[in-house]
This record gives structure tokens, sequence and C-alpha cells, in this order.
């Protein structure tokens, strides 16, 4: 037993999957504790993602690696195998391998995919029939997939492959060592490394040389794809290693048993399929043998697809080779280990199941072994004890403790029939090899069985119990037959039927004494059952399967029990013939029961039986509907087709029934019934003839649908007769028009529907037609109607003579009052009127009730007028006041649009005439500010090249300005909203920018209007060039516009110098400090705030006669001087300070009081801008202070951190 170091479960090493020869040495894993996720290694199940999510963490995962730059592949390469070799840490990756095509696609079209728009039907079926195309590749003819009959994943439907940076395939080749072919779609290119099938051994001894230890916990490492070794390990050792780059578009093959493995430099899909030709047979053999080793589960069994193969005859001459040494191999491995199981005493056989589709490969339907898990296609050995279970024949031993002589041995094709296809195969293929020469056999096959047994060295020879047995069934045969011994023989030549063809002849023997076994007891049992007291029929012996056995000829064996049975089945012909016979004629029902009753008596089941059984029933059955329509006497109770069908039959069933003569005078009556029937259909239908025939046939029971008929048209025109009569009535009586139409209408297109003809209905047509009309009378007064309406329903009371009724007469005066009344419209339309007149023309259209024509266009004409006027309030409201809010500006378009449609106007109206006045004063304020406009423009052309000299250009653009202003508010004054009103604005707006640019450019200013203008300051210029970029306006193209720019330059580049100098901690001399404020002082532009920093910054403090720093200082309570603590050689401020400069006698450093040893606040900001600051007054008082700093003689002072007020 092997314990893991894990779980500490125990382990049989020849149990493994695969076995081990020894107890590995150091630490060993149970596959259980290994397929754990904890500290695992290899591949791993991922997430499922989207095609963009993946896309995603694809590109994410090169940017880590390598940034977004270029990188060469060379890099990549080396990158990867650090990777791997450990160097580059722990890496994880995704790779979305092994994905079904028939779930998720393929990059390759297939019959059964829909064809995009975009692709012509040509082209694409082009491609889906290609050999190229993976889908089809691994089925084409001289590939030995062809013979599988389901479809694999990954073998013969193609894998896809999504790949991303550093995701890998490990070392390994194809299952079942087939040959792969793999196309890269789209993306980065994908590098392979590979080894040739002629070293495969030399690899795998490098790679178990190289990780003894995992190989001795798992010597199946190497199918597993979770081992990289590097190639220059490889190569080290002498083991040819072979790369190649594949881009997209590119195929690449790896033969059989070639070991290969690589890596992806990107993104990238590609797909992959096996195939298999004719020469890699012999690999697919060691590819078995190497699953049977390991004992991993194939995935198709390889004897089966030899024996398809070899049976289908698929091989060319070529392949016909490779396929007869395979078969010669798996021949010989058959014979070897049958042999050696009939020596070790398992005698007993038996076939193997026929396959549904045995001219194919299946991959379900073939047992396996319970050891190896190979399919057990050929053979397979099974125990009584658990015959669910199967091994191989050579681990027949593992299967289970039983004797060898309780095992038996399953087989679907013996030697002979294997030994049958190999010469099949060399048959087709027409070529022998030295193997098949080698392995022919002799005719005689005992003589070739005894020498191939001495040559093998075999001790026990079957040739001779073959052939005691044969003597011992030659006897059996001949004598009587004895099932005990007959089953004994079959028993022991099990041992002899999987053998080769020396054993046909007992192979002969066994079929005849299973076919005399069958004969003699269907024979026994045929004969107990005819002697037997039997009354059921379904355990009957049938007379066909008697006869069956009887023609047997010769009998295979002697059974007393023949003659007998022999006789019973003369006796059942005999009663067979005689229900024939009866049959044939017209017997009576009493006749065929006794018939029946004899032949139930039967020992012996006849098949005329159920027939005779049938036509008893079918007679009675038929007998019984009779009698019933017979005696039915109510109409109609019976269909006439029900009746013809009994009678035909009755006549068929040619059995004599009393009631047939009664059936057929019915058929008879109903034929007579129809045929006078449709006469009266088909002559001129009127309600005497009808009536007469119903009469005749009042009480008949047959219902004859023509006669239906007639009797429903009967019912129909009694109903519109009695309906005509009240209808007429409530005619004469006058009553309500509406219900009247209705019933009429109703009433006339019942009438037209009937069958038979009736008197009333001209007269209701036409008291419809007036009825019509008196309704359509009144809606004349419920709702308003046309004239050429009340015309034409004038003249159809007219035609129907009902012109004098009042209503007629009443509707006559209204179409008079309405001619009246078009006349006057039409006359006062044709001329420009009042707008009074017209509305007297509506007011009046109110009380005639009918559609007025004109009507409309008087409306119309009133609504326009209004309209217009509501359109023109603004702009006459404006005119009477002359002024107008910015924000209710009108439009001058619009104007004109009313001014024009006032023409249009057919009303007279006061109103055009002052918006006409409105307009032509908008057009001449629009022609006098076109002028001024063009004279803003000149004068600022004339701006941009005065030099100062503003003496003459100053007064004209205050002038213009006023000009511009005053044309401005006159335009506003019209309340309409001119395009030239924003030129305007604007124009004066620039004019006021060159004014002030002219003000702010001169530094000594002559002019009266400049003499109370001092300089500028920087501020000042700086906003008036913003407020120039807001009116568009360039300085540059300004001659004194580009003057300010230079005094704005000028004063930022010494305030940046100023600004410096003060932060400089007392870097730049005091003298040179002076010099930049008296610069500053006499800058053209005036810089206020740098001045005063400069003026603070010459400042002088402390004993170090220097400017303010970053240190701490600390300030005298009597001068208020500020002297640096660090100076001072003070730790702590004391609560007043004086310096030495104040008290020239205080030379001891003032005692602290250790109780408040603690650093004191800080004076407050307003406290420490209560300091003097030097102004540009003043400088002379700055140099005395300097001086004064340099006659003290001061003592150092603890240290107290204090910002003067300036820097803060």
């Amino acid at each position: 037993m092997l314990l893991c170091d894990s779980c500490n479960k125990g382990w049989h090493i020849y149990c493994l999957s695969p076995p081990l020869k020894h107890i590995p040495l150091g630490n060993w894993y149970c596959l259980e504790c290994l397929n754990t996720d904890e500290e695992t290694f290899g591949f791993v199940p991922g997430k499922c993602l989207l095609l963009e999510d993946f896309k995603r963490i694809a590109d994410r995962a090169k940017r880590k690696w390598f940034g977004s730059g270029t990188v060469s592949r060379t890099q990549i390469e080396k990158k990867f195998w650090e990777i791997v070799e450990g160097s580059g840490g722990e890496v994880e990756v995704m790779y979305g391998n092994d994905l079904d095509t028939s779930v998720y696609g393929s990059g390759f079209p297939r019959i059964g995919d829909q064809r995009p728009e975009s692709v012509e039907a040509d082209i694409w079926d082009e491609y889906c029939g290609s050999p190229w195309n993976l889908n089809n590749m691994p089925k084409l003819k001289g590939s030995m997939l062809q013979a599988i009959r389901h479809n694999i994943n990954g073998v013969t439907v193609p894998w896809l492959y999504l790949g991303m940076l550093f995701s890998s395939f490990c070392w390994h080749f194809e299952d079942h060592c087939f040959y792969s072919v793999n196309y890269l779609h789209w993306g980065e290119a994908k590098c392979w490394y590979g080894i040739p099938g002629s070293a495969a051994s030399a690899f795998e001894k490098v790679m178990r040389k190289t990780l003894p230890d995992l190989f001795d916990a798992q010597p199946d490492l190497l199918f597993q794809l979770v081992t990289m070794l590097s190639p220059t390990v490889l190569q080290e050792n002498k083991v040819p290693v072979y790369t190649v780059l594949q881009e997209p578009g590119n195929f690449v093959i790896t033969f059989p048993k070639s070991f290969h493995a690589g890596f992806n430099f990107g993104l990238n899909c590609a797909e992959a399929v096996n195939f298999a030709t004719a020469d890699w047979l012999p690999y697919g053999g060691s590819g078995a043998e190497l699953y049977r080793l390991y004992r991993k589960p194939s995935v198709i069994s390889h004897e089966e697809l030899l024996c398809v193969v070899a049976k289908g005859n698929c091989c060319n001459n070529e392949g016909s080779i490779h396929l007869k040494k395979e078969l010669l191999r798996i021949y010989s491995k058959e014979k070897t280990w049958r042999e050696q199981l009939w020596k070790s005493g398992i005698l007993r056989s038996s076939p193997m199941f026929v396959p549904e589709c045995a001219d194919s490969v299946g991959i379900e339907e073939d047992p396996t072994c319970i050891i190896c898990q190979q399919f057990l296609h050929l053979s397979a050995i099974v125990c009584n004890c658990r015959p669910s279970v199967f091994a191989c024949l050579e681990h027949w031993k593992h299967l289970c403790e039983c004797e060898p002589t309780k095992l038996r041995l399953e087989y679907r094709y013996t030697l002979a029939e294997l030994d049958m296809m190999v010469q099949e195969v060399e048959k087709f293929g027409g070529c022998k090899t030295q193997e098949t020469k080698i392995s022919q056999r002799p005719s005689s096959g005992t003589k070739r069985s005894i020498a191939l047994n001495k040559k093998e060295g075999m001790q026990v020879s079957q040739a001779r119990p073959a052939d005691k047995w044969l003597l011992r069934a030659s006897k059996v045969l001949d004598a009587a037959f004895s099932s005990v011994e007959y089953a004994t023989l079959l028993k022991e030549s099990e041992q002899f039927l999987w053998a080769g063809s020396e054993m046909d002849r007992v192979r002969d023997v066994t079929k005849s004494l299973n076919k005399a076994k069958i004969w003699a007891e269907a024979v026994s049992d045929c004969l107990s059952k005819v002697e037997g007291e039997v009354n059921d029929d379904s355990m009957k012996v049938h007379l066909e399967f008697i006869d069956e056995l009887l023609r047997v000829n010769p009998v295979p064996c002697f059974n007393s029990g023949y003659l007998k049975l022999k006789d019973y089945a003369e006796e059942a012909r005999k009663l067979s013939e005689k229900i024939d016979s009866a049959l044939s004629s017209s017997p009576t029902i009493t006749q065929l029961e006794l018939l029946h009753s004899e032949v139930s008596r039967s020992p012996i089941s006849l098949k005329k039986h159920e027939i005779l059984s049938k036509k008893i029933s079918s007679a009675k059955m038929l007998a019984k509907r009779a009698k019933r329509y017979l005696t039915d006497a109510k109409p109609p109770g019976i269909e006439m087709d029900a009746l013809f069908k009994l009678n035909s039959e009755m006549l068929e069933l040619h059995v004599q029934l009393p009631e047939t003569e009664g059936i057929l005078d019915l058929v008879k009556k109903s034929e007579s019934a129809r045929d006078k029937s449709n006469k009266v259909l088909t002559g001129s239908l009127s309600l005497e003839n009808v009536e007469e025939l119903l009469h005749e046939f009042d009480s008949f029971s047959i219902n004859v649908p023509e006669l239906n008929i007639l009797r429903q048209y009967h019912v129909d025109t009694l109903s519109w007769i009695s309906r005509f009569n009240d209808v007429m009535v409530d005619v004469r009586e006058g009553k309500d028009q509406r219900k009247l139409i209705s019933d009429l209408s109703s009433l006339l297109r019942d009438g037209a529907s009937l069958g038979i003809q009736v008197e009333g209905l001209p007269l209701v047509e036409v008291e419809l037609k007036k009825a019509s009309c008196r309704e359509k009378a009144r809606t004349v007064y419920t709702a308003r109607k046309s004239l050429d309406f009340i015309e034409q329903l004038l003249s159809e009371a007219v035609i129907l003579h009902i012109e004098e009724e009042e209503i007629f007469v009443e509707i006559s005066g209204i179409l008079s009052t309405a001619r009246c009344w078009e006349e006057r419209a039409s006359t006062i339309l044709e001329n420009e009127t009042q707008m009074y007149e017209l509305k007297d023309l509506v007011r009046m259209s109110v009380n005639i009730d009918a559609v007025l024509p004109t009507l409309q266009g008087i409306e119309n004409t009133i609504s326009s007028a209004e309209t217009w006027l509501q359109k023109s309030e603004p702009f006459l409201s404006a005119t009477s006041s002359m002024a107008s809010s910015p924000c209710s500006m009108l439009e001058l378009p619009v104007l004109k649009d009313l001014v024009t449609q006032a023409k249009l106007l057919n009303v007279q109206l006061q109103e055009p005439r002052i918006l006409e006045t409105l307009l032509l004063n908008c057009e001449r304020w629009q022609c006098d500010n076109h002028q001024l406009l063009q004279e803003t423009e000149d004068l600022l052309d004339n701006a941009k090249i005065d030099d100062g000299t503003h003496s003459n250009i100053l007064p004209k653009i205050m002038d213009l300005i006023t000009r511009v202003d005053s044309a401005r508010r006159s335009g506003l004054a019209l309340g309409l909203n001119f395009d030239e009103l924003p030129k305007l604005r604007t124009a004066s707006l620039k004019l006021g920018w060159c004014c002030k640019t002219i003000t702010l450019s001169s530094s000594s200013p002559t002019s009266e209007l400049l003499e109370d203008v001092g300089k500028p300051s920087l501020q000042h210029i700086q906003q008036h060039l913003k407020e120039g970029q807001t009116l568009e306006i360039l300085p540059e193209e300004y001659y004194l516009g580009k003057r300010l720019m230079e005094l704005k330059d000028t004063g930022l580049e010494w305030a940046k110098r100023a600004r410096k100098v003060v932060t400089d901690s007392g870097a730049l001399a005091l003298e040179d400090v002076f010099e930049l404020i008296s610069e500053g002082e006499n800058l053209p532009v005036h810089a206020e705030q740098e001045l005063q920093s400069l003026r603070a910054r010459s400042m002088l403090h402390c004993i170090c006669l220097k400017p303010y720093n970053s240190r701490s200082m600390v300030s005298c309570s009597q001068c208020g001087e500020w002297y640096h603590t660090y100076c001072l050689k003070l730790h702590w401020r004391p609560k007043a300070y004086v310096c030495s400069a104040c008290c020239p006698l205080a030379e001891t450093t003032p005692q602290i009081d250790p109780a408040r040893a603690t650093e004191p606040e800080r004076p407050s900001l307003n406290q420490r801008r209560t300091r003097m600051v030097a102004t540009d007054a003043a400088v002379n008082d700055l140099k005395w202070k300097t001086r004064k700093h340099i006659k003290r003689t001061t003592k150092r002072s603890p240290q107290v951190h204090i910002l003067p007020w300036f820097f803060t």
C-alpha cells in the first residue's frame, strides 16, 4: 500500500492510474489532493467573459508589462522564458482555450450558418466546401477520422482559442498521436516550438532527468499539459527543437507524436482540429499502447477504427500497407492473449453484441477495462459475480478473485474473421508485405495450428480436444434428440469458437447442433401445446408456425413427436378449407356461428378464425342498425348518407339478413324524394308547388337534404309574409319614419334572399323610397344642408308625388331665401366695402337653415382684416407712444410684410396708411446711419496710424461718439429692432476705447482734456487692453496701442524684478535696492504695490543689518527694533525685551522663569503692522535707520519667532 502524505489514504501501486513499479522517494500525493484548489499549479478554470471584456483585460496586461510603446518580439520571448524559469515571480494570465465551435461559432463558414448579405453566394459556397476549411478537414477522403460516427469536440469538431500576452500551451502531443492543424484568424502572432516525432523518446528522457520528483509522483505528467521546459535546456541535451512564428492567415500543422509547445505575443484568435491520414495508423497504435500503459481513457477505440476502415475499404494502395501492418499487430496480440487465457483455464466464451452501426466508429457502445480504462472492442473478460464489470485480456487477473473456470471470454470477431480482414485489405491493396507472407496460413487448419503451437512453445494443443468433440457431436446428431447432451456439447464448444480457421469445422458443427436443438425443442413445445387442454387462443400454436417446422427438409435430428404434429396440422388445414368454403357463399348468421364454435374447439390457432369472428360481429352490428332504421318513424331521423352506407355494407358483407329488403325499399323512397325536390328547386319556385311536395313527404323518416331545403324555404316565406302585413299597417298609419325605414329595408333585404318568389316585394321598395325622402327632409332642420342637396331632395319628392306635403313646402321657402342672400353677398364681395356691411351679412345668415356657399368667403375677409389689425397693433401702439422698451423691439421685415398684406385686403381701413408712414421713417433712418457707420470706420482707420499728436483726432472722436449715441437713441425711439443698432453700439465702444488709449499712452499730457490725468497704473493698462480684446480690437494694429503694450511690458518686467528682490532675504545690496526704487518711481506707469514692498525691503534689522528673512525675530519693547533670535542667542522669549542699544548697561542675559519655560504667543498681525515702513518721501530716514544700527552695541537675546507684517 502507498499512503498519501496529505490525506493519508492507502492505494495499491498497481491500481494507480498510471500504475507505479515501486514506492516513490520523498512525498507522494494522490490525484484527489493534487486536484484541490490549494497550492495548485498549471491551468485552473476561469470565469466566463464577454469578448470585449477579455480584450480589455488583454490590453491592460500588455500595457502593464511593456507600457504603451513598441516592444520587439525578441524581448517578449525573453521575458516569457524568464517568467517560466521563475525569475519573473508568480504570474497569472487568462487563456480562452478549448472553446466548442458548435456553441461559440467557427471562424470558417459552415453549410448550416446564415450567409451575410455582404458575401456573394458563390464565394460562400466555395469556402463552405473548401478542403482547407477546418470543419471539413477531419472528414476528407483519405482521413481515417471519416469513419467516426459522432462528433468529438477538439478532434473532429474544431476548438477556438482566444489568447493574450504570455498565455501558453505546454509540451504535449495530440490525442492518439493525431495530426493537428491550427489556423490563426486575427490578432498578435503565436510562437511555436516543435520536436520531431523521431526525437520523442529523447525528449521524454530529458524531461524525466530534469524534473525527476514530478515524474516520480506523477508518471503521466506529460499527459496533463502543465509542464514547460526551456528549448535551451533541450538543445543542450542534444534534443532538436524547431520554432515557427505563426502570423494571422497562417496554417501550422503538427505531425504524429511530435511534441510541441508555445505562447502568444498578445490578443489573438486561433482555431484548431485533428485529422489522420493512413500513415498515422502505426502512431495511433503506439498512442493506444501509451493510454493503456498510463491507464488514461482514450478518445476512440483504435481497434474499432482499424476494423471499420478495413471493412469499408477506405484506404488506397499506399494506405493499405499501413492498415495491414496495424491489423497484423492487433491480430498477433489478440491471438497470443486468447491462447494464454485458454491455457490458464478460461474455456467459456460468447460473442459480443453487434453494434447499431457496425460500419462506423462509436464512442459509447463498447465497455471499458476496469483497470486500464481502454475500450474493449475486440474482446473482454467478464465474470458472473459482477456481470457489468469488464477487463481486457491483459488485466484479467485483476478482475475478481474467482477461479478462471468461472470467467468468460467475450469476443466480437474470431481469429479467423480477423485473419480474413487482413486478407481483404491485402486483396484490395494489391500488394503483400513481408509480414503478410509469413503470416499466411496453410489450407489445413489443424496442421497449421500444431505447427504454430510448437513454434510458440505451447504444451497444450486445441486440435486433440477439438477432434474428440467433433466425434461426440457426430454421434449425438445421429441419435435421438437429447436436450442435455446437446447443451453439454454446445457449452464445451465455447473453448474453440474464438480460434482461427483451424476451428472452422467446430464452428460449422456447432451451428448444426444449435439449429437441431432449436428445431427439436420447437417441435416438442408445439406438440405439448396441441395435446394439452388450452382454451385461450393466445396460447395456441399457429398453423403457420407448425407448417414452417414441418417444411424443414431434411430434418436436423430425429424427434418422435414429428409425425404426430404432422397429423394435427392436416386436421387444422381441413378446417381452414371449410371456413373458406363458407365465406365464399352467402351464409346466414346461424351458419357462421356454428362454424365459429367448431374452430374455437380446435387445438391449433388459425388465421381465418379471426376473419370469421369479425364477419359474424359485422353482420350482427349491421342487422341491429337496419332494425333501428326501419322502426324509426320520426322525421327527419336518419341521414340519407348513413342509409346508403348501411345498404352498401350489407351488400358487401355477403351474409343473408332479414332486414335487407326493408332497407332497399327505404333507399328507393329516398331517391324518389331527392329527385322530386331537385326538380322543384331547378324550376321556378312558387309557394303552391312547394306546399304540395312537402305534403306528399310529410311523414317520411329519412333526412333528404334537398327536401330539408324546401322545408326551410317554406318556413322563411311564411314568416316574411306575416312581417309584410304588419309593416304595411304601419305605413298606412304614418308612424315613425326612421323605424319604418329600418323595417322596410330589412323586409326588402330578406325578401330578395328568399328562395320562393313573393308578390309584395315591389310595393316594399316604393314605400322605402318615400320614407327615405321624408327622413332626408327632416335632416334639413337638424343640420344645415347645401343648396344642391335641397334642390335634389325637392326633385325626388316630385318624382314620388309627395311634393305637396307640408314639410316639402317649407323647404321650398328656405331655398328661395338662401338664393336672395347669395345674390347680395356676391355683389358686396366684388367691390371694396366697409367692415360693418360684411358683419351685417353674417348676422343675416344665422336665420337661414341652409349651407350658404359665399358665407365662407365673407367670414374669411372679416377674419383676414381682424388678423391684420391684431398683428399691426404693436406697430400702431409704438407709433402713438413714439417710444419702445428694449425688450419689445419690433422687427422691420414684419412691418414690411404688414404693409404688403394691407394692399391685399378687400376692406376699407385707416391703419395701413399709418404703417406706411412708419416704414418710410425707418428706411430714412437706415440710410442716414449707413453713412455715419462708414464715417466711423474711416476715423478708426485714421486712429490706427496716429502717433500721439491727438490735438486734431481726439475732438473728432469725441464729436463722432456724440453723433453715434444720438443716432442710436433716435433708432431706439422708433421702436424697431434695426440691424444697425448693435453696430452703432460697437462703434461707440471702439471710439471710446481709442479715446482712452490716447489718454493712457500720453505720459505728459498737454491738452485740456488730460490736465488732471496722472501716470496710469499697471492695472489700468491691463484692464484697458482686456476690454479691447472683448471688443475684438488688436492693439498692435494701432500705433498708440503698440505704445501702450510697451508700457505694460516695461511695467511688468520691472514688477517681476521687484518681487524677486523682495523675497531674496537681503541678497541684493541696499544701494541697488534704492536704485531699483528710483527706477520704479520714474517709470511711465505707476506700480504702487511693488514700490511699497521694495521700501519695506530696504529696512534693515538686527545687529547683522539684514532685512527680514525666514528666521525668528523679536521686537524691542522700547524702540520697536527687530532682532534675529539666533543673533541674540535667545532660547526663550522673555515677557518684555529691551535691546542693548536702549539699555547699554544690561550686560547679562535675562533670567527666565523655569515655570514659564514655554514659548509665549506671537504678537497679532495688527501689532506687527505698527512698524514704520519707508515711503517714497522718506528715503533719507531709511538711510539714517541703517546708520543707527551700525553704532549700536547689542547683546544676543533668547529665540522668539516673529514675522514682519508685510511678509505674512
